[in-house]
């Protein structure tokens, strides 16, 4: 199973309901919450992230959000570009922390790593490249000890069904942790990456993938088996979004709850980073 099959349920009316937005989450290992987030705390991240873009001369200095457009996701400094996005405020701010509590029911820890991505579209290319996505995986595969944390995803931009984001097995947490193999199609920083084989899906495993707007959030189950959908908007438009993982306060927190990104990732004997190409590492 490789295609989507459906959307995202929306559980924004599910909010005041603990016993509902708990039971639901049990079920399908995933909550997309409609419009929750600061618009306008999201929309200064996406200027922040153009900013990068440009001082790094990837980007055009008169882009704006609406036409910004670079060559490729490989020609940008990814460590480089962490400096200009101030994620950490982001997913920090008490209006960010209010929805993550309410999600949660109880105080909770954002995690000190943070991805951002920035993929321009790849429709009409000769020979496009999407090494840089990222195949089936669970990301309590990669991140522990604990594994009561929730991956977290919002786009900085709109998103369409052409210019893709996250595409999740509804479900698929409930079979547990599953076999990861390298995969030599998807590659960060040269290395190859490990994730499960598409075939190994379950036939009941609806994958599911929804057009988002600022202000969306969607949270998953550490072992909610997703993927990226590539961008392949046309008319060309960048997907700019950031995801970062997020727990109870109270949990246990491992190397990758206290490491920034930039700190770990391009080191494949530390961190997420072993457990992604397969290095062996005693660090969680």
């Amino acid at each position: 199973m490789t295609y989507v099959t459906g959307e995202y349920t929306d559980c924004t009316p599910l909010l005041g309901d603990r016993e509902a937005l708990d039971g639901f989450f049990e079920e399908h290992g995933y909550l997309y919450l409609r419009g929750v987030l600061d618009r306008d705390l999201v929309r200064t991240t996406a200027e922040q992230m153009l900013e990068g873009l440009v001082a790094l001369g990837a980007a055009d200095p008169r882009a704006t959000l609406d036409d910004v457009a670079i060559d490729s996701f490989e020609e940008v400094d990814e460590v480089a570009m962490h400096k200009y996005v101030k994620y950490d405020d982001f997913w920090n701010h008490p209006s960010t922390l209010e929805v993550f509590e309410r999600v949660f029911g109880e105080p909770v820890f954002v995690f000190r790593s943070t991805t951002i991505r920035y993929y321009p579209s790849a429709a009409g290319a000769d020979q496009p490249s999407f090494a840089h996505l990222t195949p089936f995986h669970q990301d309590g595969f990669y991140i522990g000890p604990n594994k009561d944390f929730r991956p977290v995803w919002i786009p900085l931009v709109a998103t369409t069904r052409e210019s893709g984001g996250v595409a999740l097995a509804d479900g698929s947490h409930r079979r547990g942790p599953r076999e990861h193999v390298v995969h030599e199609s998807f590659r960060r920083f040269g290395h190859p990456v490990r994730g499960i084989p598409a075939e190994l899906m379950g036939e009941d495993e609806a994958l599911l993938h929804s057009a988002m707007e600022p202000g969306d959030v969607l949270f998953m189950h550490a072992y909610t088996c997703h993927k990226s959908v590539p961008n392949l908007s046309s008319p060309p438009v960048m997907r700019m979004s950031m995801d970062t993982r997020v727990q109870p306060a109270a949990a246990e927190r491992g190397f990758n709850a206290l490491t920034p990104w930039t700190e770990s990732a391009k080191d494949p004997a530390k961190g997420i980073m072993s457990k992604i190409t397969g290095t062996p590492s005693a660090v969680e």
